[in-house]
């Protein structure tokens, strides 16, 4: 009997390991992710050293379970340089705005995936609530922008391709969003960037209008529908599900 209890007592705490290695690894996977879906400059400098800090956090944990494994202390000493490198970042670096669908979507699951995240954090009690809220706004922040980049890229194609109307949609879009939203001072560069071309559009609008039969319609130039959720993302916080997908 008491052979029996002490092999059933190692199995139990081997599967508690396991359990422990692959909930850990998952993570490691989910941080990393979203450090490297992010361009350049494009997450706070707040975020980004949540995130590499709670990666750098798994790490020491992985190489303290698997010590025969030095990926996980290589890991850690990666991560550790680069958030050391984001404490010293005087100012925030130059943001380049999205240039493609695919980077756009790459960088929305990461937000979710943060967002999800900072929820966890706050329901452990890990940060404090006015942390929370913080994180929370920066994030609401960065996808502002993602929308912006959103229309804005959506615009170009619709010009690019000579569809003036659904262009001067799309970049009226980005502009309102940016007035209504926008931090003082913020976008200003963009606004000043997006008035003097969404004037041309209309410019060029009024020149094919003129040209064309009174009677035609532009009803066939309809916008490619947005997701609810990035459209709407200001109207309310309830877009930001408060689902836990960490142990």
């Amino acid at each position: 009997m008491c052979y029996a209890f002490v092999v059933q007592t190692l199995k139990n705490k081997r599967e508690k390991r396991n359990r422990l290695l692959s909930a850990l690894k998952n993570r490691s996977r989910t941080f990393k992710f979203m450090l490297s879906g992010f361009p350049e400059g494009f997450l706070p400098r707040d975020l980004t050293l949540l995130v590499q800090r709670s990666l750098a956090d798994v790490c020491e944990h992985l190489a303290r379970l698997e010590p025969e494994d030095p990926s996980h202390m290589n890991d850690y000493q990666h991560v550790s340089a680069k958030m050391t490198e984001s404490q010293r970042q005087a100012k925030p670096a130059k943001s380049t705005p999205l240039e493609n669908p695919q980077q756009i979507n790459d960088v929305k699951k990461c937000l979710e995936e943060l967002n999800k995240f900072v929820h966890t954090l706050e329901a452990k009690k890990t940060v404090s609530p006015p942390q929370s809220a913080h994180y929370r706004q920066q994030i609401k922040d960065v996808v502002l922008k993602l929308t912006v980049d959103s229309y804005a890229l959506q615009g170009s194609k619709a010009k690019h391709h000579g569809k003036t109307r659904l262009a001067a949609h799309y970049y009226e879009l980005a502009l309102n969003l940016m007035l209504r939203e926008g931090t003082a001072g913020r976008y200003d560069a963009q606004i000043s960037q997006f008035k003097t071309i969404l004037q041309q559009l209309k410019q060029e609008l009024a020149k094919e209008q003129h040209a064309k039969n009174p009677t035609a319609s532009a009803s066939k130039e309809k916008p490619e529908e947005m997701s609810s959720e990035w459209e709407n993302y200001t109207e309310t916080d309830s877009s930001w599900k408060k689902k836990n997908i960490y142990d």
